[in-house]
């Protein structure tokens, strides 16, 4: 399948990555192309199979990066980096943080836990080979974010970590356990020094005692096995885990923890089988966990099975988010890719968000329904020049979900939001997509990006998720606009922020922006008394960029800048635009109202000790920082 050839790409060195990975990502696969492909876990997300590689700095481990502790502050009322940028001891001023999440104390609206894929790298620039450790990430504020400890989770397995999930349990079910538990889920992985595939494929739940922060060895929720990510017979690897805790002192099942994930299942030679959405559940604070339940059930609308079978079972899925209401009742969201009635094209996978629903405390579920059908098949994007599907204009990898919100003042009212392009591409034509991810400059086989906008919906239940509205416009801003996130206010006020381009597609730059109720959406601009630009600038990247992978006839132009030059390079448009910038943000409202919002900012120009070949000096761009505003 075509994702384990780009793993291959990005398992290689620079150097060979240049001159001879380049044809494997550029390779006329697109036949290949299935939910794995779809749903399935970024390979650039961590870099990872890369071979080792050292600086002046010296070897590193894991153990040493999870001990570093460090401090940030600044303006909440403005924006404030959460990430603290020391130069010493790993780099932290150009490593970059991406996929920022928060969660808010409901015993104190100024206790705050955020987290982030927190990159650790070294650079043999003698070779052209790089090293990475991927932990995650936290950041704990006591005061609305004005100053934050900014450290990372320990590692109970494996060399990487990531996709942070954050929460808080006030009280805890089990009578046996007393006291409040901040709490950060994970994935855990192990991912080979050279060569391609990543195993394991974990999913673990840290516990402070102290508020977030000092954190316990993390503890097993979810077990994978064999290289999940790679060619073994029935792995297993877990994927897009999630989440949250009954904080309702009325619920009958107040304390429970909840933590949901995509289990991705290898067929025959590591062909993609299936990837239910499983859960799990903690009465005791999160010291142990009920055995993996699925929950993701069967819809007629499940037609589509990558094994053949005959049936309707909801099995090829990814991003559940779980959310209790006020009564109890737990709701989970999900994207499934099965409802090949929807499709365009042959091969599309348009997805659909489906929803279940338990009022037992997570020990049964009925069956999905479906919530909205979505508008993010692989006809309706272009791609990036690493293969992923991506933002007209951009290359950072995008996808359709954001996330559900439950009412505090009526647990039948639900909501979820999302980001597509609302209508079919009406340039796609059958059999364009088996020609993804196309030619450069601009990686768009199925002519989609030209006229399109993302833009955010959402579709609403006012009877506890038995139906739905269905697609509705939340914000039609012209540009393209992407990972939204939702939550609702203590009056019952929905609040959803996002990133939101400077116009139409295709554009250099976006901020960051929050919709409150029906009020038109706000910019979160960068502090530029910092020395950060006002904009967020994704296509001059010093991380995760496009030149890396491929060399100078595959660089996505179609990104820009336009008129971009890197001196000595006159013409380097698509050369350092960003390939990977998470795949979520962060949004949670307090007790008092106050609206807590996180993003990957690209706003602090920054230099690495990456030798770039192309310029012949250390690569420059803009970092990814873990960045947080209050209003």
């Amino acid at each position: 399948m075509r994702r384990l050839g780009l793993l291959a790409a990005a398992s290689a060195a620079l150097v060979v990555a240049m001159a001879g990975a380049a044809g494997a990502v550029n390779e006329k696969d697109g036949s290949e192309l299935n939910a794995f492909d779809k749903l399935g876990p970024s390979v650039i997300a961590s870099d990872s199979g890369i071979s080792s590689g050292l600086t002046k700095t010296g070897r590193f481990s894991k153990v040493q990066i999870a001990a570093y502790r460090c401090e940030s502050a600044g303006n909440p009322a403005i924006s404030v980096d959460m990430s603290c940028n020391d130069p010493q001891p790993y780099g932290q001023d150009w490593n970059p943080d991406n996929e920022i999440p928060i969660a808010v104390d409901p015993q104190d609206p100024d206790h705050l836990l955020s987290g982030s894929n927190d990159y650790y790298y070294r650079f043999n620039n003698s070779t052209g080979t790089r090293h990475v450790i991927v932990p995650t990430g936290f950041f704990t504020s006591f005061d609305g974010g004005a100053s934050w400890i900014d450290g990372n989770i320990p590692f109970s397995s494996g060399n990487g970590a990531g996709d942070p999930a954050p929460a808080f349990v006030t009280d805890p079910l089990s009578s046996s356990v007393n006291g409040p538990y901040a709490l950060m889920a994970q994935l855990e992985n192990v991912g080979p020094n050279t060569g391609c595939c990543v195993a394991q494929g974990n999913v673990t739940v840290s516990r402070s005692a102290d508020g977030g922060a000092h954190w316990q060895r993390p503890v097993l929720v979810f077990k994978g096995h064999g290289t999940g990510i790679g060619p073994a017979n029935g792995a297993v690897f877990f994927d897009k885990e999630w989440i949250t805790a009954d904080n309702y002192p009325d619920s009958p099942f107040y304390g429970r923890i909840y933590v949901t994930a995509s289990k991705f299942v290898n067929g025959p030679h590591g062909a993609y089988f299936r990837s239910p959405i499983v859960i799990s559940h903690s009465d005791d604070g999160g010291a142990t966990w009920s055995p993996a339940q699925v929950i993701s059930g069967s819809n007629a609308d499940c037609t589509f099975q990558s094994d053949g079978r005959n049936e309707t079972t909801c099995d090829e899925d990814q991003f559940s988010y779980p959310e209790v209401a006020s009564d109890g009742t737990l709701y989970v969201h999900f994207l499934n890719s099965q409802n090949d009635a929807a499709w365009e094209v042959e091969g599309d996978f348009d997805e659909q968000i489906m929803v279940v629903k338990s009022t037992d405390g997570g020990e049964s579920f009925g069956d999905p329904i479906a919530a909205a059908q979505l508008e993010d098949g692989f006809s309706d994007t272009p791609y990036s020049a690493v293969g992923d599907q991506t933002v007209y204009g951009h290359q950072m990898r995008w996808a359709s979900a954001g996330n559900i919100s439950v009412n505090p003042q009526d647990p039948l009212d639900v909501t979820v939001v999302w980001s597509d392009r609302g209508t079919a591409n009406p340039n796609a034509t059958q059999g364009c997509v088996d020609n993804a991810p196309g030619d450069p400059p601009d990686y768009d086989p199925c002519g989609a990006g030209p006229g399109s906008d993302l833009n955010i919906y959402f579709s609403q239940s006012t009877d506890g998720g038995e139906t739905w509205t269905g697609r509705q416009l939340l914000d039609g801003t012209t540009g393209n606009g992407w990972y939204p996130w939702a939550d609702h206010k203590p009056d019952g006020t929905i609040v959803v922020a996002w990133d939101q381009d400077h116009g139409a597609a295709p554009a250099d730059t976006f901020n960051h922006v929050l919709k409150v109720g029906g009020s038109a959406p706000t910019v979160l601009a960068p502090n530029t008394s910092e020395g950060r630009t006002a904009t967020e600038n994704p296509d001059v990247s010093v991380t995760h960029w496009a030149g890396q992978y491929v060399p100078p006839d595959l660089w996505p132009r179609v990104c820009g800048p336009a008129g971009y030059t890197d001196p000595p390079v006159v013409d380097a448009e698509g050369k350092d635009c960003n390939i990977f910038d998470g795949d979520y943000t962060g949004l949670a409202v307090g007790s008092d109202g106050s609206i807590n919002v996180t993003w990957t900012g690209l706003n602090r120009w920054a230099t690495s000790p990456q030798l770039d070949p192309y310029t012949g000096g250390q690569h420059d761009g803009y970092a990814q920082d873990a960045m947080f505003a209050r209003r």
